[in-house]
């Protein structure tokens, strides 16, 4: 059995820090707004894997067949917009909740960049297999746009969940620490 170290003498049983009113709110945000969340996190990755499906291959076509460049390019172009579509709609909505959210910096760091930013990392694992594995290492427009737009956000949401979780929450948990005292997980994390 561990125990917990003992309450500062100040202490009158109604200390409520900041970082502890963070992690309250967090059982009353609507279960809507996390179900959004991870629609959002997992549209922006459906558009990151259609993505590599724009990728037109040449190595086995045979010089002149200009008929099946033409319909490969249509094709290409339908999934190109629908995965850039699936992309901005789960960006959008990942930004609408970071703005709605952002007095909670752990809903956000939990629910928003983290999960981008593994989406978005899944999303350049992905572009650089087709890349490498389909295309014989070759880079076209596409595959340009494809990798940046993959890389800027796996590099936008890394930074934010480290500036979230190594300054704004830290801080909190400093704060929190410093009005009610350090207090020690359990054994199996019960507190």
């Amino acid at each position: 059995s561990t125990h917990r170290p003992a309450l500062p003498a100040n202490y009158d049983g109604q200390t409520q820090t900041r970082y502890v009113n963070m992690l309250l709110a967090l059982d009353d945000i609507s279960p809507l707004f996390n179900i959004l969340a991870s629609f959002f996190t997992w549209i922006m990755l459906a558009g990151f894997v259609l993505l590599p499906g724009t990728f037109a291959s040449w190595k086995n076509e045979p010089a002149g067949s200009a008929e099946r460049y033409i319909l490969n390019l249509v094709d290409n172009l339908s999934l190109y917009v629908i995965a850039f579509l699936c992309t901005g709609i789960g960006v959008c909505g990942m930004i609408w909740l970071w703005w709605r959210w952002q007095g909670n910096y752990i809903w956000l760091t939990n629910r928003i960049f983290i999960p981008g930013f593994l989406n978005s990392v899944a999303g350049v694992i992905s572009t650089l297999s087709s890349i490498y594995g389909a295309q014989g290492g070759v880079f076209g427009k596409t595959e340009n746009s494809a990798i940046i737009v993959t890389s800027a956000l796996s590099l936008i949401c890394g930074t934010l969940f480290l500036v979230y979780e190594y300054w704004f929450i830290r801080n909190l948990k400093l704060e929190h620490d410093h009005e009610v005292g350090v207090e020690l997980p359990g054994e199996f994390g019960e507190g």
